[in-house]
């Protein structure tokens, strides 16, 4: 079975000749490419503006070459009228709209290709003027964007960084679920003072020309007024759905991204357009329903150029259902326009809804990842805390007695915690007083009875039963029924650890502690004396022995104190390291100094020696 696709010229139904028609496209379309170039030039400056023209210059020469060519090849009779119709008219005013669709910083190969396409691809391959079934342009702009799409931009190489990292007002809303405001007034998007494509920007200048196409009877006023009327329903119906103001909604989404340059330009083509006045209504309501729908829900900003190419293969399936006198069976065809907005409000209302729905879910897990941050670092804080919550009561041969907090903190337990640093090995513990624990739980668990929580028992048994190794202790899980009790006891074996791994010196009321601590690199640890003053509670100085393993301009830096390290580690080098402290003072101190591996390793190794001093 053969399928004719027959479209007509864009004389049918009209009294003016296609010529008058084009002609007046024609210098409407190159007064909008004026009001780009003067925008650019004003705006932005004249390199901009000096771009913009070589943009339009470049699209017109290659499609006049182009359609030259396949006159020539395609045998295209271009007699008489025929000959300035096709080889002027058409291609000027195919490449000056592709032009338009363009940002400016768009190099001018890709201009080339794209205008290129859009009179080989888009029309000549169907037969020329009058016969495509797309919109040329659009064609052409479309294969771009696919090919392309990194190198459409919104300013030139070299431009300054202000300029670079501007999103357009419709990426810039879309990014914030068209919800809110963007950084734009309602003056700047009608008259253009932003960065976009060539023909989307002013849209003042777009309305004006097209208000003057629709008198001269060069464009039907139906496709654009039901089209920009439909979305403008339909962004009230998201606005109401959102909770943001309707008229606001309404005018930012008529003046961005392009939708009045469609409207006017490119949605009115009479070739590719219906023919019947009802057709061009309910052709402009699904225009509008398309555009608003993959604006919101779609992965690309903006929805002009796809509605429109979309609705062009719909174009025959319009006309043959509109088909009929005009002024017969009005109150269907109003139904019939009526039930398209129901169905596009429908939808846009459900879309809208299911919007918020993800923009709860995304706040609620949001807000559920901070949570468990908080969380994490509030445990991590306690954690850190709780790991020097010890003190040494006596030094004994072969190990030490330590204090630390179970379950009431102003009854500590005292600890007798037996090890052999040679070969890493806790030999023994034994708890010497802990009046503060409590019966049942952690009482129970010290004195072993069968009585103590059952989650208890493996601590028991790998720990206050028998001898283990350093590593073992690293990790173990507290949770056991008597938790603030196993914590302590924990602290204690972990407190003794640290005191076997220290050197230390005592001067008087001077303690000295060398002690080996990870920074950024674990395999080369620092080495570090920290001398505290016992009576008056206070870190005297701290000092590195070596530190090989910290990075030059960070670590590094900072430990010798010089202007090369992180800024923000400066206050943390003047309050520790500079001079002398309390140990009040390392509570709560902030380590992301821009070094802060090393920082970390500094405070952990500080903490010990402090925990060694209490």
């Amino acid at each position: 079975m053969k399928v004719t696709l027959k479209r007509t010229a864009p004389n049918y139904r009209q009294k003016l000749s296609t010529i008058r028609i084009m002609q007046d496209l024609m210098i409407g379309v190159i007064a909008l490419a004026i009001v780009s170039v003067v925008l650019n030039f004003v705006n932005f400056g004249s390199e901009y503006g000096i771009k913009a023209i070589s943009i339009f210059v470049t699209a017109v020469v290659v499609a006049l070459i182009t359609d030259g060519v396949c006159g020539k090849i395609f045998k295209r009779n271009d007699a008489g009228d025929n000959k300035y119709l096709n080889t002027i008219l058409s291609p000027v005013v195919t490449s000056v709209i592709f032009a338009l669709t363009l940002p400016v910083g768009t190099p001018l190969y890709v201009v080339g290709i794209g205008s290129f396409i859009a009179i080989l691809f888009g029309k000549a391959i169907y037969g020329g003027f009058g016969s495509n079934v797309f919109n040329p342009a659009l064609v052409g702009r479309v294969v771009v964007h696919l090919s392309f799409g990194s190198k459409l931009v919104t300013y030139l190489p070299g431009a300054t960084a202000d300029l670079v990292s501007t999103a357009t007002p419709a990426t810039a809303w879309n990014a914030m679920n068209w919800m809110g405001s963007i950084d734009y007034s309602l003056m700047d998007l009608f008259t253009g003072n932003y960065m976009s494509a060539l023909g989307e920007g002013c849209t003042i200048a777009i309305l004006i020309i097209g208000v003057i196409l629709a008198i001269r009877k060069v464009l039907d006023w139906r496709i654009p007024v039901a089209y920009l009327g439909t979305a403008s329903i339909l962004a009230v119906v998201n606005a109401m759905v959102s909770g943001i103001d309707p008229i606001n909604a309404v005018l930012t989404h008529l003046a961005i991204g392009g939708i009045a340059f469609g409207a006017v330009f490119m949605a009115t083509d009479p070739v590719t357009s219906p023919t019947s006045p009802l057709g061009k209504i309910i052709y402009g309501i699904c225009l509008g329903f398309m555009t608003m729908l993959i604006r919101f829900k779609g992965n690309y900003p903006e929805g002009v150029l796809f509605a429109i190419l979309f609705m062009n293969m719909f174009v025959p399936f319009i006309d043959n259902i509109t088909v009929g006198r005009t002024n017969q069976k009005l109150v269907k065809q109003w139904m019939s326009i009526a039930l398209c907005l129901v169905i596009a409000c429908g939808t846009i209302f459900g879309a809208s809804q299911s919007i918020q729905h993800e923009i709860a879910e995304a706040k609620a897990k949001e807000e559920l990842a901070l949570k468990k941050k908080e969380e994490a670092e509030k445990k991590k804080a306690e954690e850190e805390a709780n790991a020097f919550n010890w003190k040494v009561v006596e030094e004994i041969p072969g190990g030490y007695i330590m204090e630390t907090a179970g379950f009431k903190a102003e009854k500590p337990m005292q600890i007798k915690v037996m090890l052999d640093a040679a070969s890493q090995t806790v030999s023994s513990i034994e708890v010497v007083s802990f009046e503060g624990e409590t019966e049942y739980y952690g009482a129970d668990l010290i004195k072993g009875l069968d009585t103590m929580p059952a989650k208890a028992k493996p601590f028991y048994d790998q720990f206050l039963t028998q001898e283990f190794k350093f590593e073992d202790i690293d990790g173990v899980d507290t949770k056991t029924g008597a938790t603030m009790t196993t914590k302590g006891i924990v602290n204690a074996i972990k407190g003794a650890i640290t005191m076997s791994q220290m050197e230390r010196e005592v001067n008087g009321d001077l303690y000295t502690y060398t002690i080996t601590e990870a920074g950024y690199k674990e395999d080369k640890p620092m080495t570090i004396k920290v001398t505290v003053e016992k009576s008056t509670q206070t870190v005297k100085s701290i000092e590195f022995v070596s530190y090989e393993g910290e990075t030059e301009y960070y670590g590094k830096e900072l430990i010798e104190g010089t202007e090369l390290m992180p800024a923000k580690a400066k206050p943390f080098y003047d309050k520790y390291l500079a001079q002398s402290f309390t140990f009040e003072d390392m509570e709560g101190v902030d380590t992301k100094t821009g070094a802060t591996m090393t920082t970390s390793g500094i405070v952990r190794a500080v903490r010990k020696a402090i925990a060694a001093t209490k």
